[in-house]
């Protein structure tokens, strides 16, 4: 939605940061439905492909994703775009990222998709965990199929979508809590962190806590709870790293 990879290519220059940029469908309701409904699986497949191999005026996409599949039970169209995205990924090694639904349920049945579809679980996330998985039970499933938990609601404390029907969000200490349940469990290298800021009012210019509120609050949250240096490196750089490096294709 929106792509733009000369903006992004400028931003990049004018500050030095590393941008990657995704590709692939989002939700329903963003606006990709019409496109999705018309174009069958193989097509969707080859958008991706084209998006990472060959890239618009040079630029190419550097992860799959976000993928939106946030309907319960999954839409036909989500899924053929899920199948899609999945075998993208292990034609071409790179990651996928998915958007769930807000039910519990919704990133199992999303594991199980993109499992039987040939992905590769251990390059997959599923985010937004920490606005989903209402239970850290369905926390440990997801992680015990092999997926990437991106916790990256931190900040968002004031957002409760009645909509859904839930709106018990975890606070930031709460996040915390359950990262380091999941650390203890055998997890560490499963576990992303993040902020998704893409509200206003959570930009420091209106109030918010802004794009630094990881490194200037979380971060020191986590060693006053007695999380070592080489575990929050693990879980700020080395995961990261990890999923954002392309791999070998899978045959």
């Amino acid at each position: 939605i929106g792509q733009d990879p000369q903006a992004m290519a400028r931003i990049a220059r004018a500050t030095g940061l590393n941008i990657i940029m995704g590709t692939g469908y989002y939700t329903m309701d963003s606006g990709c439905a019409e496109v999705l409904a018309r174009k069958t699986e193989d097509e969707i497949y080859q958008d991706i492909i084209n998006d990472i191999m060959t890239g618009t005026d040079g630029i190419c996409a550097g992860i799959i994703g976000e993928i939106g599949a946030d309907s319960w039970p999954l839409h036909d169209i989500e899924i053929k775009s899920l199948r899609a995205a999945a075998k993208a990924q292990r034609a071409t090694g790179a990651g996928l990222t998915i958007h769930p639904g807000r039910l519990d349920e919704s990133p199992l049945q999303i594991v199980d998709v993109v499992k039987k579809a040939g992905a590769d679980m251990s390059r997959v996330v599923i985010e937004h965990i920490d606005r989903t998985a209402y239970t850290f039970e369905t926390m440990v499933e997801i992680a015990k199929a092999g997926c990437y938990l991106e916790f990256d609601c931190f900040s968002m404390e004031g957002y409760y979508p009645r909509r859904y029907g839930v709106f018990d969000i975890p606070n930031d200490a709460q996040r915390v809590n359950y990262i380091i349940r999941l650390i203890e469990m055998g997890y560490l290298n499963q576990i992303l962190i993040a902020t998704d800021t893409a509200m206003k009012y959570r930009l420091m210019a209106y109030g918010g806590p802004g794009y630094a509120h990881i490194p200037e609050n979380v971060i020191p949250w986590m060693r006053d709870k007695g999380m070592p240096e080489e575990v929050i490196r693990t879980i700020t750089e080395e995961n990261p790293k990890r999923i954002l490096t392309f791999v070998a294709p899978s045959k």
